[in-house]
């Protein structure tokens, strides 16, 4: 039977790349396009095998993985084993237009299997996608111009019955612990009038840098508001390859260190500033969201860290060119041992060639433009997938890193721990530890009694100066604190601020600290997450080093490019010196830093 062939094109006023997150999100534009949600029954060699069910028409295929190109195009192959077609590709192309615009270029290649797919095309694709393709994407572009990336669908029919009121009162006491009114508008707003994909999987980051605010007050809100039970909170397993969710859990204590992922076929450890992320979604209360509808099981965005993703045949060359952030990337080819790592960089090579071959990669890591021309190069005897993907996990996901290292959630959820001898990796986390100069000698100059007060005022001190950098107190012993912070800066000004509290009034107390950074084991200790290992252990030994009112920290902090800049603009030049140190447990002396608070 004849193939069917259709072009359509539509010129927008956004350009390419602020389409491409909505055009190449196929999950939501197959539902935006009226198509019925998919049921993938497995995967095979990198295939899936999907089907639906249209009307009362039984279709399945296998789909070949989708190739992409960011943010110039996307195409997909599909060989259908029941119903109505035999195979069909797709081809989407996003070309610049001046100044600012785009001109769409959607082309779709259609094979029918019998005479009702013959009689069915012209209407259902030929007629029907054409109007409601051109709707959706001018919805898109309507959506980008106003600056608005939520889908809005029609007002008020969103919230659960009560919602409202539950909203209103809850609010105030969102905002009675800290929550930003202006923030709390724009969540009721945002619950009310996402749509429902939107409001599935809330990435608080993501959506923190669509309403161009600050990131971790949104977060925050988001901890409250759950322990309001206005939200709820999940803990998921992305993979290390393709980075999509093996398996996700309501509680910490359910998560595995080890998991499995089914599309690539893997076993993979968890890390817990890698990949283990923390999603909301709203409660019932307030919202009712359909379990995981998917309407598309593969999509360029459910892989958003992959630039490029190309399928070069045996022998043969593929010209393209994409836009990149700033940053490291690692170019793959599937079946090949190794990879290319490159650097882009705004001065970098505009053109670059990359050679598929059975002799390797270059070792050198390579530079690139941030708009560079690539021309890939099969020189084997097989068609390969050429992949260009991100080295640097997302920091738009709000990692269990970042969630258990904040104070507001060690107060609200002391009870999320992990199972009892579960142990997870993070890292990089940076440890302070403090304790107080002469505590002892403070008893007996100023009375039991006062000096207990005092020393109870200066665990408020650090608490709330550690709190108001990001960081999470772990736990006292004695007269000594232990603190965790996701960023070396974010300790340092949040032990100076507590010094200068500290030291405001009299008697003074006197600070000794001390603050490494590096990986740990995190695990539950007496029913608290609690941290474990080499750089804690050096990171509780910093402190003796220091004579009160000092701060001590090690060279993977000094060369922190955040503590650096800290430093040069707040610190004078005589506060800060390195010494040499003999520190237990370690056979050479180790290079230190002091400085004075």
């Amino acid at each position: 039977m004849r193939e069917f062939h259709y072009t359509w094109t539509h010129d927008l006023n956004s350009p390419p790349e602020a389409l491409w997150p909505l055009v190449s999100d196929t999950n939501r534009f197959n539902r935006d396009t009226l198509l019925p949600p998919v049921e993938l029954l497995g995967i095979e060699k990198g295939v899936r095998h999907v089907r639906y069910k249209f009307s009362i028409i039984a279709v399945e295929w296998d789909e070949e993985p989708f190739e992409w190109v960011y943010p110039h195009r996307f195409g997909i192959l599909r060989r259908y084993r029941k119903g109505p077609l035999t195979e069909m590709r797709v081809d989407c192309r996003l070309e610049r237009r001046e100044p600012n615009g785009t001109h769409l270029v959607y082309q779709a290649w259609v094979r029918p299997a019998n005479l009702l797919g013959v009689l069915g095309i012209p209407l259902a694709i030929g007629f029907a996608s054409a109007r409601l393709f051109e709707q959706v994407y001018h919805r898109y572009d309507e959506i980008i111009t106003r600056g608005d990336r939520t889908l809005v669908p029609s007002s008020g029919r969103n919230l659960s019955p009560g919602a409202r009121a539950r909203l209103e009162v809850q609010g105030k006491l969102l905002m009675a612990q800290g929550t930003n009114a202006d923030l709390l508008v724009r969540l009721t707003e945002f619950l009310e009038r996402a749509d429902e994909i939107s409001v599935q999987r809330i990435r608080p980051y993501a959506l923190a840098d669509s309403w161009g605010v600050e990131r971790r007050p949104v977060l925050e809100m988001f901890l409250r508001a759950t322990r309001l039970g206005l939200m709820d909170m999940h803990w998921e397993l992305l993979c290390p390859e393709c980075r999509g969710t093996s398996e996700g859990h309501g509680h910490l204590s359910e998560l595995n260190a080890h998991s499995h992922c089914k599309t690539c076929n893997i076993d993979f450890t968890a890390n817990f500033d890698h990949n283990v992320e923390v999603v909301f979604h709203p409660n019932p209360s307030v919202r009712t969201v359909s379990e995981s509808l998917e309407f598309c099981v593969g999509s360029p965005q459910r892989q958003p860290h992959v630039v490029l993703s190309m399928i070069v045949p045996a022998g043969e060359e593929l010209p393209l060119r994409t836009v990149l952030d700033a940053g490291r990337y690692t170019l793959k080819v599937d079946g090949l041992r190794g990879s290319q790592a490159l650097i882009a960089a705004p001065n970098g090579p505009d053109t670059l060639v990359i050679e598929a071959t059975s002799s390797g990669w270059p070792s050198e890591e390579t530079p690139i433009s941030l708009t560079p021309y690539l021309k890939l190069v099969n020189h084997t005897g097989e068609h390969h997938t050429f992949d260009l993907v991100r080295t640097e996990w997302s920091d738009r996901a709000s990692t269990a890193a970042d969630v258990t290292n904040l104070q507001v959630f060690r107060d609200l959820f002391s009870s999320e721990v992990l199972r009892p001898g579960e142990e997870i990796s993070v890292g990089s986390v940076t440890l302070m530890f403090t304790d107080l100069r002469e505590s002892t000698k403070l008893y007996r100059q100023i009375g039991d009694a006062t000096a207990f007060g005092r020393v109870r005022e200066h665990f408020d001190v650090l608490e709330k100066s550690v709190a108001g950098e990001g960081g999470a107190l772990i736990k006292t012993m004695g007269d000594s604190v232990m603190a965790v912070f996701r960023h070396p800066a974010q300790a340092l000004r949040a032990i100076r601020i507590a010094q200068m509290r500290l030291s405001d009034r009299e008697p003074r107390l006197w600070l000794k600290a001390g603050i490494h950074v590096g990986p740990c084991i995190v695990v539950n200790l007496n029913e608290r997450l609690d941290y474990f290992g080499s750089t804690v252990n050096l990171a509780a030994r910093l402190p003796d080093f220091s004579s009160g009112g000092e701060i001590i920290f090690s060279e993977a902090i000094r060369h922190d490019p955040d503590v650096a800049a800290f430093l040069h603009q707040d610190i004078a030049p005589n506060a800060l010196s390195p010494f040499q140190a003999e520190v237990k447990g370690l056979d050479e002396p180790l290079r230190l830093w002091k400085m004075k608070l």
